[in-house]
């Protein structure tokens, strides 16, 4: 605190101004709100009351003398103020005061001055009203205020609140971010607002009707920018109202989701893309093994329409690779197929060592590639090409050709789905080429035979030999493998089949596990005939058909006179499948005493004949097969553990027919074309409700029950309506080569597919309902009205 000087030589001179008024004197000392009297002149104070010195935190005699400047007690700006109401002569005003008490501590006053004469002198009469707790309050509010205009101008929502009579009041940063309007454009205007589109005003005007309803849905609206864009937002409304819950106005809130929009749009044109493009390859897969050039033609024109391009061709080489010719051409929008174009490939050296090195060649843009001008000019610019994809097409045993799928017009971006699918594509080529070229070997193959079997009837030196190889010879007859045997359509027997090309071109043993009739047979043969010993036999073993005391004979062959019944020299089935595969099925009933030798065999590969002493080299491939669970036969001490470990090199699981039952409906269709050629029938419907029953049925034969029940059904069968014995057949029939499942029958295999994964349990944790995100009611009636019943 800051003094003048010492006070004077009357150290109370109130007590002379009051002495002439004690009246005057009892209102200022008993007032409860603080008071202050000083000079005009210089305004030094003279007396103080109690009330100003509880206020102040000062004693009485620590502050008369003194000016409130020299005191420190207000801020000088607002002494500035006193001094001008003093010279103005006002009689009486009121000032705002900040009071810095004693303590230092910093408080608020309405303070107000009043000019007095007592006793002919003037003086300055102050009185101070504490309003610390109005001025803590009106900063609160500030405060408030501020922290809600920073929250409503933070939010990534636009905003706009409108008043009682619907005027806008309020928008927020992120309303005038989106819609691109200034706040003075938006702010005291009504509807419609700016923000409408003048085609939408019907749709807003009933949205805002009603809201005033009390009804405020969210929904989704077309809003306008300031440049005249429209863009798509979710908005959502509410009422603002007071204490008395009265309504003083409403706010919405609006979210731009025009890119979510857009994105939700490619992603499901990208989901239909896909889906047809895999319906496209299903139905090309169900082609193969007709015609050849009705398959390509079928390939390439499918192929036009899923990519939309506008020109699909096949090209092929000749012997030596030097020329390369089209094949077949598609025009999609023409619909027209051509095959007149013909290339030297030495002109084209950097082309064609790329679809060599790379298997596939994709240009973008064409008019900017790396190719020689006479391929522009020659081919690309001849036909307007633009984009172009161009796959590798391999052939049995060397390459075919090109699959190329060529875009016009515009420039087009190759995208990696649109790769995958060309590759796709080009194998079902390469497999229809390869089901063509196996074909025709099959029939060369029966012609062959059919001339040897002529000719060893004049060949007496190969009597002997003959004898003992002509069963194994009509058996291989028989067992010649062709895709077009392969009928399915599942991922599950597709993944079987991934597994057994990767095998197939290497020599390592295979193990073939799953229930009878699931097909291990067709699968030991593809393996064999897929592989580099295609061209070797394949001889099967039945363990299970030979007795006991045969077996050792039968796979290591005898020597005349080494055991009573051995007439003559016999070559076992091990030397007759040297150079080829071996097929063991049913291995698991092999004898426990006979499975160390079969162990030798394979792991040394040579063998020792009965009654010989000389030990024989073989060079084949195993692949065994069996429906018993080795594993547990090893822990049962039934089957020799060293023998499983070495024959479960590549186990492949052949999945039962119930848990593939999309295959169900092409395997009725294949074998009724089978039978229906066999037995000269001409069936071409079946009842709904028999379908049905064969979708349902737990098929404990698989595919071998399956096929065995058809032709009985076939046999039986006098008119067009296929006749299951045991199955329904009252409904309306069907075509059965319908190629299109109805939505209950997708339903039905779903539901059945899932039940089975829960072992048939509906409620609770991890049951069918909870992973069809169904209640259990709900799942319930529909397996009531699909007619699922469990088995």
């Amino acid at each position: 605190m800051k003094k003048d000087k010492a006070p004077g030589k009357n150290p109370n001179p109130s007590n002379t101004i009051f002495s002439q008024n004690s009246i005057y004197s009892k209102i200022f000392h008993n007032n409860p709100t603080p008071h202050t009297l000083a000079k005009k002149s210089d305004r030094t104070l003279v007396d103080v009351n109690e009330a100003w010195e509880k206020f102040t935190g000062y004693k009485k005699e620590e502050v008369l003398g003194h000016t409130v400047e020299n005191l420190e007690l207000i801020c000088l700006s607002e002494a500035n103020s006193i001094r001008a109401f003093l010279a103005d002569q006002e009689i009486l005003k009121s000032y705002e005061l900040e009071v810095i008490k004693k303590n230092g501590d910093t408080t608020y006053g309405l303070a107000t001055f009043q000019l007095v004469n007592l006793g002919g002198e003037d003086f300055v009469q102050s009185s101070i009203l504490d309003i610390s707790a109005l001025k803590h309050t009106e900063n609160q509010l500030q405060v408030s205020k501020n922290f809600s205009e920073s929250v409503l101008d933070s939010m990534h929502e636009g905003l706009i609140v409108l008043n009682a009579d619907l005027t806008c009041i309020r928008v927020n940063k992120a309303y005038l971010d989106m819609t691109g309007y200034k706040e003075s454009e938006i702010v005291g205007t009504k509807q419609p607002f700016p923000h409408w589109p003048p085609e939408h005003y019907k749709t807003f005007r009933k949205y805002v009707s009603l809201g005033l309803q009390g009804v405020f849905n969210k929904s989704q609206l077309t809003f306008k920018k300031a440049n005249g864009d429209r863009f798509e937002a979710a908005v959502a409304n509410a009422k603002i109202t007071n204490s008395q819950e009265e309504t003083i106005g409403y706010v919405s809130t609006f979210v731009d989701i025009s890119e979510r929009l857009k994105f939700q749009n490619e992603l499901k044109d990208k989901s239909e893309r896909a889906l047809n493009r895999k319906n496209v390859i299903l139905k090309l897969v169900n082609l193969i093994g007709e015609d050849f050039d009705k398959v390509l033609k079928n390939i390439i024109s499918s192929a036009a329409q899923a990519l939309e391009v506008k020109r699909v061709s096949i090209w092929k080489f000749n012997e030596d690779e030097t020329q390369i010719h089209c094949l077949s051409a598609y025009h999609l929008q023409g619909d027209e197929f051509k095959n007149s174009e013909e290339l030297e490939t030495k002109n084209y050296p950097n082309y064609f060592k790329k679809l060599y090195d790379k298997k596939i060649v994709k240009i973008n843009d064409c008019a900017n590639s790396d190719f020689n001008n006479d391929y522009k000019n020659s081919y690309l610019d001849k036909f307007g090409i633009t984009s172009m994809l161009d796959v590798f097409v391999k052939g049995l045993k060397k390459p075919f050709g090109v699959l190329c799928f060529e875009h016009l017009d515009d420039i087009r971006e190759w995208t990696p789905e649109e790769e995958q699918f060309a590759t796709t594509v080009a194998g079902l080529v390469s497999l229809a080429i390869e089901n063509a070229e196996r074909t025709k070997i099959q029939k060369k193959l029966i012609e062959t035979n059919k001339k040897l079997s002529l000719a060893n009837t004049d060949l007496n030196q190969l009597k002997k030999e003959l004898e003992q190889q002509n069963v194994y010879l009509r058996e291989e007859i028989n067992l010649v493998f062709n895709y077009e045997e392969m009928v399915y359509g599942s991922a599950a027997f597709s993944q079987v089949l991934t597994d057994v090309e990767k095998v197939a071109e290497t020599d390592a043993t295979v193990l073939l596990l799953g229930e009878s009739g699931t097909g291990k047979e067709l699968i030991a043969r593809a393996i064999h005939n897929i592989s580099g010993r295609k061209y070797k036999p394949i001889i099967k073993v039945n363990c299970a058909a030979i007795p006991k005391e045969l077996i050792e004979s039968e796979l290591f062959g005898h020597k005349k006179g080494s055991f009573t019944g051995a007439l003559n020299d016999k070559e076992g089935k091990f030397k007759l499948a040297d150079g080829g595969t071996l097929f063991l099925d049913e291995i698991g009933e092999l004898p426990l005493d006979m499975q160390p030798k079969l162990l030798r065999a394979i792991q040394e590969h040579e063998i020792e004949p009965i009654g010989s002493s000389k030990v024989q080299k073989v060079n084949l491939r195993i692949v065994a097969a069996t429906n018993r669970n080795l594993d547990k036969e090893v822990k049962k001490k039934k089957f020799r553990e060293d023998l499983y470990f070495r024959l479960n090199v590549f186990p492949i699981n052949i999945p039962p027919l119930r848990q593939r039952p999309e295959d169900i409906p092409i395997l009725i269709e294949h074998f009724v074309d089978k039978f229906c050629k066999k037995y000269n029938k001409k069936i071409k419907y079946i009842p709904q409700d028999t379908r049905h029953a064969l979708y349902n049925y737990d098929w404990p034969g698989n595919v071998r029950e399956l096929e065995n029940l058809v032709e009985r059904a076939v046999i039986l069968t006098n008119t067009e309506t296929l006749f299951v014995p045991g199955f329904k057949s009252s409904e309306k029939p069907t075509p059965i080569h319908s190629a299109t499942l109805s939505l209950d029958d997708v339903q039905r295999m779903h539901i059945v597919q899932t039940l089975e994964q829960c072992n048939w349990k509906i409620d609770g944790s991890q049951g069918a309902a909870q992973i069809l995100d169904i209640k259990p009611s709900t799942l319930r009636d529909r397996m009531k009205k699909l007619g699922i019943k469990k088995p």
